[in-house]
């Protein structure tokens, strides 16, 4: 059976539920949103869940969008929006050091019922590419790198948020061979990675006689160092000069 989302309620007032009749009549037309399972663990089980979507929007990103009614009565409906570059990383519960960020945000129509809110949250994650042009941090969120999130707890209007976490509870989590993480789309690479990721051509610097044979070693902090500064001189040469403050908050 497939999974469904909650559209009445106990309590509920008849224009809650007309709202979330038409937010499911969206829903149903929209390829690229895909209605889960609250009960399945990829979200804490809660009785207030009332929708739980993957919604992929047109840069190739992955949105999971969870609706929550908190006190039951459909009038004060939360909203939680978290983000990864592979829609393979929201199909997990969400761990400390994961590729997955929360998004902070929020409509600011509160006067309408809640799923008036949700149709305008899902359109514009479909349209993210469009509504990164309004919103910087949904901007910041699009041109990160998968690697860069595992630092980033959320995206806020301030910049990108640390997670705090203690590193010493992050789960790694090691893909056997039958759910193995899979690689890239490369038909998702978009007009966004080509400005901030496409690879610089080689300009090997000439090495030394007596080092020649010295062993290479791999120091993840600076290779990090080097993606963020990459990122920042690109972010700069485009104006976009948020985008690059948030990327140097990093270093």
């Amino acid at each position: 059976m497939p999974a469904t989302m909650v559209i009445q309620g106990d309590g509920w007032a008849p224009n809650m539920v007309k709202s979330m009749q038409l937010f499911q009549s969206v829903i149903e037309q929209q390829h690229n949103v895909t209605v889960m399972d609250p009960r399945a663990g990829i979200v804490p089980i809660s009785p207030n869940v009332v929708a739980l979507l993957l919604v992929k929007g047109d840069s190739g990103r992955t949105y999971r969008l969870t609706v929550r009614d908190v006190d039951g009565t459909g009038l004060h409906c939360g909203f939680t929006v978290e983000g990864a570059r592979w829609r393979q990383d929201l199909l997990t519960p969400y761990v400390c050091g994961a590729p997955v960020a929360s998004l902070c945000l929020q409509s600011t129509q509160h006067d309408l019922p809640a799923g008036d809110r949700a149709v305008s949250l899902v359109l514009s994650l479909l349209r993210d590419r469009q509504t990164a042009m309004r919103i910087p941090l949904l901007a910041q969120f699009i041109t990160a790198d998968r690697a860069i999130l595992r630092d980033i707890g959320m995206f806020t209007d301030e910049g990108p948020m640390p997670d705090f976490e203690d590193p010493m509870e992050f789960v790694e989590m090691e893909p056997d061979e039958a759910h193995e993480a899979p690689e890239e789309d490369p038909f998702e690479w978009t007009e966004l990675d080509e400005l901030f990721h496409a690879p610089r051509p080689a300009q090997e610097p000439p090495v030394p006689v007596d080092e020649r044979d010295a062993p290479v070693e791999a120091d993840a902090r600076v290779i990090r160092e080097e993606v963020l500064l990459r990122a920042i001189e690109e972010a700069e040469q485009v104006g976009l000069e948020r985008i690059a403050e948030a990327f140097r908050a990093l270093l």
